[in-house]
């Protein structure tokens, strides 16, 4: 196996954010308009792609390198289209990341997984030029990255059943009101996990949050898919490098809550 590069946690400038994160049980008004929310496209990071100018186009950035956009396969400025079809269309087990920030949990999982491709998802476009010229230049092939929202993103590209592992560790929990319905997850983004994981796959959760994580415990385990928690599934990721921040967390000795679901 190849040996990965020691990753650089260099110092940060996290704050132990916001910890009044609070949440109801919804009701059926509000998981209604969670829906309504969903199909009219509202709280997608950056917007409607399809309302942005040229979205059928690379960046010159992204031409020939393991990188797509959703509207963009078509571009024949490039071979990225063909490359991602080609190894999405192959019988390799898939493991999605969800806002990998620095991208330094794909980037030790990855080699560590030769035979799994993976796919990671991060709105923020510097964060995902940066990951991309670190994954080229450590020579991974078994990895994709976009700056699309996922939520856009995987209706359109991912076939359903064919993930083995989604991985969405610490992301953003919008604590303000007002920015609510741009939090990840929802009524229906759970549907789409649940569509997405193959039989058996697992749905891997990580916040510094408390909340957050009772949140998507509540979310997730209200469907008939998937099976309640359960901490022994921990086993099934195995040796990982830590994200950001979670080393950051680690550092300063705050709790990480983590979460285990399969889906049925």
């Amino acid at each position: 196996m190849p040996q990965t590069p020691p990753l650089d946690y260099h110092a940060t400038s996290f704050s132990q954010g916001r910890m009044d994160f609070t949440w109801e049980e919804l009701t059926p008004e509000e998981s209604q308009q969670a829906y309504a929310d969903w199909e009219a496209g509202k709280g997608l990071i950056g917007g409607d792609p399809r309302r942005r100018p040229n979205a059928h186009l690379l960046p010159p950035w992204g031409l020939n390198q393991p990188f797509f956009r959703t509207l963009a396969l078509d571009d024949e400025r490039g071979d990225n289209g063909a490359r991602f079809r080609a190894d999405l269309a192959s019988d390799r087990p898939l493991e999605v990341e969800i806002g990998f920030g620095r991208g330094d949990f794909l980037l030790d999982r990855a080699p560590r997984h030769p035979e799994t491709l993976f796919i990671g998802y991060e709105t923020k476009i510097k964060a995902t030029r940066l990951m991309l010229q670190r994954l080229v230049r450590l020579g991974i092939e078994n990895l994709w990255i976009s700056d699309d929202d996922c939520r856009f993103s995987m209706p359109r590209l991912l076939p359903d059943a064919r993930v083995d592992i989604f991985h969405i560790l610490f992301p953003d929990p919008w604590w303000k009101p007002q920015h609510k319905v741009k939090r990840l997850f929802s009524p229906p983004f759970v549907d789409l996990l649940a569509a997405k994981l193959r039989p058996g796959g697992l749905l891997h959760f990580k916040s510094d949050v408390k909340e957050y994580g009772e949140l998507v415990r509540y979310l997730v385990e209200g469907r008939d898919e998937f099976s309640p928690h359960d901490p022994a599934l921990a086993a099934r990721i195995g040796d990982f490098a830590p994200t950001h921040r979670e080393h950051w967390c680690m550092r300063h000795d705050r709790p990480v809550y983590a979460y285990y679901f399969v889906r049925r």
